[in-house]
């Protein structure tokens, strides 16, 4: 495994077996966490890390990486149509407890063309979690952080 960001993108099931297999590849890395807890699909630890919240399930699934909750908030159709849109870009929250990984993410949430707004550490990915008010809304950063109290 090269690079110094790695982006995961899998079903949230497989989270567990995939932080066991590439634990030493990943230690130290900075991980971003796209997936989503689905108890139709991924069984009873999807409850779990819903109750938990997904940020703070993930980083247990993950131990050792450099961890921020991107681009989970956003379906993929908005990811194609609103990426570098005209006027205000859209707002894509960020959770994590490493101020420089949020940095580089909050850049190439940049360059995907999107307006990184930092929610918090990764306690506070809840708020941006499956069910959450902002789940999937086509949001300015400025609507974003009002509707999460920001």
């Amino acid at each position: 495994m090269f690079g110094d960001v790695v982006l995961i993108s899998i079903p949230y099931g497989a989270l567990p077996q995939l932080g066991q297999d590439l634990k030493s590849e990943l230690a130290g890395r900075i991980v971003l966490d796209t997936g989503n807890p689905n108890p139709e699909r991924d069984g009873d630890m999807a409850l779990e890390a819903r109750r938990k919240g997904t940020g703070v399930a993930s980083a247990e699934f993950l131990p050792g990486v450099r961890l921020v909750r991107a681009f989970n908030a956003i379906n993929y159709q908005s990811l194609q149509s609103e990426a570098h849109r005209a006027g205000e870009p859209v707002a894509i929250p960020l959770a994590g407890d490493d101020a420089q990984a949020l940095a580089v993410a909050s850049e190439l949430v940049k360059d995907a063309g999107f307006e990184p707004v930092v929610v918090g550490p990764l306690s506070s990915a809840k708020l941006f979690d499956v069910g959450s008010p902002v789940y999937v809304q086509v949001l300015t950063a400025k609507e974003l952080r009002a509707r999460l109290g920001l």
